[in-house]
């Protein structure tokens, strides 16, 4: 069997019928779904997410699009008045990030027929683990980048160190993170199964009784 396949066996094996996710996180509109991967991943600032985005929402209902959060962005004179106006921050940092990252976004997704939803899931489904380099925002890593391509649809899921050990396991030799992933978005579709259903804290109690071994 080719690696995918010896991998996507395991999966099967190890985490049987995992029941899809209904975390709200993953079917909100497009335009919360970029501000949420902002400020997943902002640094020095440990206020939940969830309310945060709420509040945009109640505030401005009817910005769902890129196109109308660009919008929106383009009313303020600064990256420092949009943050501490609409962002609840007093660092102009995460606007910076939400603008290049908005513009990324329509630029390389938003060029494809159909919604902007359809064509985000396209964007995010053909995107390879590896493209995070191309998104040129200071700190943006790759478990931002993998968790973008998550809220948009793609079947994959974060760098996390378990699941690392884990397909190195399965495998019987060591993967980089890089590696780790695109051989979970080669097996997933196999099994079939959705990589964001897989209860994360399992990852590292199957890497140790995989063992290496095929299945």
């Amino acid at each position: 069997m080719t690696d995918p396949q010896t991998l996507a066996a395991a999966l099967r094996r190890d985490f049987p019928d995992p029941a899809p996710s209904t975390d709200p996180t993953w079917f909100r509109p497009p335009a919360l779904r970029v501000i949420d991967c902002v400020f997943t991943f902002r640094r020095n600032d440990d206020r939940p997410v969830g309310p945060r985005l709420e509040s945009f929402q109640r505030r401005f209902p009817a910005v769902e699009s890129l196109s109308q959060l660009r919008a929106l962005i383009g009313t303020y004179k600064s990256a420092a008045l949009f943050s501490s106006d609409v962002l609840d921050s007093k660092d102009p940092t995460p606007a910076v990030t939400l603008t290049v990252l908005v513009d990324y976004l329509m630029r390389m997704a938003l060029n494809r027929p159909g919604s902007e939803a359809a064509q985000l899931k396209a964007w995010a489904a053909c995107a390879r683990p590896q493209d995070y380099l191309k998104v040129q925002i200071s700190g943006f890593s790759l478990s931002a980048f993998q968790y973008l391509r998550m809220l948009f649809g793609a079947n994959t899921t974060r760098p996390d160190l378990h699941a690392g050990q884990y397909v190195a396991a399965v495998l019987g030799h060591p993967v980089s993170d890089v590696q780790a992933l695109l051989l979970l978005e080669e097996a997933a579709p196999l099994v079939p199964l959705q990589l964001r259903d897989l209860d994360p804290r399992r990852w590292q109690t199957h890497s140790r009784l995989s063992g290496g071994h095929a299945v």
